[in-house]
């Protein structure tokens, strides 16, 4: 594991703990979220490795957060969220996620699948919201260690599996639902994209019931496929926000995902990031995930939403 997040929230001069995702095996590196500094274990932490517990000592060098500034401590476009958490580097028994993994999708991506095995050129198209302009990235808030967001991530990943030239085009935009993306479908479509990520969902949570967000997205795809007919999809469901106890959206989140998978036929495959933000969440803590402190993934969110999309583009044996 390289660079897992978390954040310590507790008294200053108290002991508090983070849990890792997995029970660690020696070594383990812990570090500022930005690289600046490491820290020791038996000064600033120690380490339960079989319970997978990071304990912050008192009179530790580690960032801790008091309780009570937690809610409400919303970090858009400045770095104070990211400088706040810390990152772990660690061994730990393999077979030891039961969560969402997902699978290698090139049956049902024959043309991308078809390019990238011929290492001939590919025009990646991203439309979505703030998580897919990306925000909260380490380079988007010009924060070391100025990691790229997940868009970024996968062109890279895609060049570097195949030897393929990825093309990327970000029409993301802060803010923006799938109502705007159907309205703004003509700029997406205007690149004559192969491969094309839509990436909606978390400010549609707020008001649009799945069926309207659904057809959206499908209109998406019929308005993009109406010009590029060989272009695939990439529908990503997102990560999920904060809870808050009255927080009744939340419900529209696997919701949204039954939907999107509902619209999966060849050509179209499903990023499913709820899920394994659901099933992460067993284990991890939300401020542990976010680097906005509500609803933007941190460097190692946005890793995560790179890994899925890579897992179903890229084959096991590359």
């Amino acid at each position: 594991m390289y660079d897992e997040s978390m954040l310590f929230v507790g008294p200053a001069e108290g002991e508090c703990t983070a849990p890792l995702l997995f029970p660690a095996t020696q070594p383990l590196s812990l570090r500022a979220a930005t690289h600046e500094f490491v820290f020791e274990e038996g000064r600033d932490f120690a380490l339960d490795a079989d319970a997978g517990i990071i304990t912050r000592l008192s009179g530790s060098r580690i960032p801790c957060t008091p309780q009570d500034d937690v809610p409400g401590l919303v970090c858009e476009k400045d770095d104070d969220f990211h400088r706040r958490q810390v990152s772990a580097t660690y061994t730990h028994r393999p077979g030891t996620w039961n969560g969402y993994t997902p699978a290698f999708a090139g049956g049902e991506m024959p043309q991308t699948s078809r390019r990238l095995a011929a290492s001939e050129p590919l025009r990646l198209a991203i439309t979505g919201d703030s998580i897919s302009e990306g925000y909260n990235a380490s380079e988007f808030i010009l924060a070391p260690p100025r990691q790229p967001a997940y868009g970024s991530l996968v062109a890279a990943g895609l060049e570097q599996a195949y030897g393929s030239r990825v093309e990327l085009h970000n029409c993301a935009v802060a803010g923006w639902t799938s109502d705007d993306g159907l309205a703004d479908v003509g700029r997406v479509a205007a690149w004559d994209p192969s491969l094309v990520i839509v990436a909606y969902g978390m400010n549609d949570a707020g008001y649009a019931a799945p069926a309207d967000f659904a057809r959206n997205v499908r209109g998406i795809i019929e308005a993009v496929r109406a010009t590029s007919p060989l272009a695939e999809f990439v529908v990503v469901s997102p990560m999920l926000p904060i809870a808050e106890p009255d927080d009744h959206a939340l419900v529209r989140f696997p919701a949204y995902r039954d939907a999107l998978l509902a619209l999966c036929d060849d050509g179209v495959v499903l990023a499913d990031l709820t899920t394994l933000w659901t099933d992460l969440l067993g284990r991890k803590r939300g401020y542990d995930l976010t680097g906005n402190g509500l609803n933007h993934p941190n460097d190692f969110g946005h890793r995560l939403y790179a890994q899925v999309i890579l897992s179903l583009l890229v084959a096991h044996d590359r």
